[in-house]
């Protein structure tokens, strides 16, 4: 699926209450939309009819349908890291349980968030020479925050391994949903092992 250039159009800014949760009415249904038919099928039209809204106040606030999956790949990232910093507020005794839970914690959120197994992180839509690049240091800043706190790793050496680590982690997990709605238990299981591996590399 290849999108303008002008997908990547950023929302306009919510200036009110009522535009906030105009604009979150609307990137909720969306992500329905796409967590039942698709990202392809995603529409305004479709937009309008589930929040009943009518079209031109769906355009008053994003610039096209593309846009919007911008915004709901925003929102993943966004929601994936407060769920990152929730599980990371109390300090994980070893490195594998940091580690096992930074898995967990993805897994949890390919759970919770509709459309995240179509759009991902904003990664797996097509903008072209747009595309949106996950910088899993920032999404995961408190897993680095974590390792350098709870487990001595120099920041520098932290951020490089959740860099080489966090993408492995999210294809690995979005297998295990993509073999079944609940997740293969297996795939989790090779993804915490992977990411065990991969941090340890870093980290000496």
């Amino acid at each position: 699926m290849t999108m303008s250039t002008d997908a990547a159009d950023v929302p306009r800014a919510p200036l009110t209450p009522v535009a906030a949760r105009r604009m979150a009415q609307i990137v909720d249904a969306a992500a329905r939309i796409v967590a039942e038919r698709g990202a392809e099928r995603l529409t305004t039209a479709a937009i309008a009819q589930a929040t009943g809204l009518a079209i031109g106040s769906v355009y008053r606030y994003f610039p096209d349908r593309v846009a919007i999956l911008v915004e709901l790949g925003r929102r993943s990232r966004e929601r994936l890291t407060r769920r990152l910093d929730d599980a990371f507020r109390l300090g994980q005794p070893t490195l594998e349980q940091t580690i096992d839970a930074f898995v967990d914690a993805v897994a949890q959120h390919y759970r919770a968030e509709p459309g995240v197994r179509s759009v991902g992180l904003g990664d797996r839509i097509d903008l072209g020479a747009d595309r949106e690049r996950c910088h899993w240091s920032e999404i995961a800043a408190p897993v680095v925050d974590a390792l350098v706190r709870d487990h001595a790793v120099p920041r520098p050496v932290a951020t490089v391994a959740l860099e080489t680590t966090g993408p492995m982690v999210d294809a690995l997990v979005e297998l295990a949903f993509r073999a079944s709605a609940t997740a293969e238990p297996t795939f989790l299981q090779h993804a915490r092992l992977v990411a065990r591996g991969s941090i340890r590399r870093n980290v000496g």
